[in-house]
């Protein structure tokens, strides 16, 4: 029997589909996959549908079998490592740590990756306030590691598009939001990094159905990601995925250019009252 470090149905759900997805794009039938691992069809079928799960082991032979580059690995191991995160909230988490480009817009919030530790916990208090002090603690951790990919060995290039409400409300405070607009200075000074403001004053926005995600995943191409309050929607259907592309072009071009955006932003610490 596996030594199965994952016991959490979703977990293996989301490495089944995934497993399945590569298996099909090799051209491989359940029991041709089996054989050539040297393992039962009913392994393989219980994996892909979800009811079965494996290991990091075992994902490596599948990796390697199926030339895949290691994405059954790193997803094994993005499954296994937010432990201060949410069951559904891991989505996100994993594409980030997959994507080669992450585009993303936010009509409320900074973004995840760019957030301060206080910021963080403000978000976590106003929105979730039967968590004890420990499991906040652990979500702020859990939240923090996310931000690892910007500081890893090849990150990921990051597009960032904001509404300029977001500079302007001080959330958890003056010193709280002022802290968190220095930040996002700082890490905008970064080579990968884009971080651009649609002015209050824009007349016709573009972006009026919420935030979401765009991840260009290695060896899986686009994936648009939105959110609710609960749960995390993938979705990889070309034309949901053409149109979004569409909406973060238009939004990128009601934007103010990188430079006068890191002047507003500047400014808005200053303005915070």
């Amino acid at each position: 029997m596996l030594n199965m470090a994952d016991r959490s149905r979703p977990q293996w759900v989301r490495i089944g589909r995934e497993l399945r997805r590569l298996r099909l794009q090799a051209g491989l039938t359940q029991d041709e996959l089996a054989k050539r691992l040297n393992m039962s069809y009913g392994t393989i079928s219980g994996i892909e549908r979800g009811v079965r799960g494996t290991t990091r082991e075992v994902l490596a032979q599948i990796d390697h079998l199926l030339s895949t580059g290691g994405s059954l690995q790193r997803m094994w191991e993005a499954l296994n490592s937010y432990n201060g995160l949410p069951e559904w909230f891991r989505g996100v988490a994993e594409l980030e740590r997959e994507s080669s480009e992450i585009r993303e817009y936010h009509p409320l919030l900074i973004p995840g990756p760019l957030q301060t530790e206080a910021y963080i916990r403000t978000i976590l208090r106003i929105g979730s306030p039967a968590l004890t002090d420990e499991e906040i603690e652990e979500q702020v951790r859990g939240r923090l590691d996310r931000q690892a990919i910007l500081t890893s060995e090849r990150p990921p290039i990051l597009i960032v598009v904001l509404d300029e409400t977001v500079l302007r409300r001080p959330f958890g405070g003056r010193e709280t939001m002022g802290r968190q607009l220095e930040h996002l200075l700082m890490v905008g000074e970064r080579p990968r990094v884009t971080i651009q403001v649609v002015p209050i004053a824009t007349h016709l926005h573009p972006g009026l159905d919420g935030a979401f995600h765009l991840f260009t995943v290695p060896h899986r191409g686009q994936v648009l990601y939105t959110e609710t309050r609960n749960a995390g929607n993938p979705v990889e259907d070309p034309d949901a995925i053409a149109d979004y592309t569409r909406v973060f072009g238009e939004l990128r071009g009601a934007a103010l250019p990188e430079a006068t955006s890191r002047d507003l932003i500047a400014s808005a610490i200053g303005e915070l009252p």
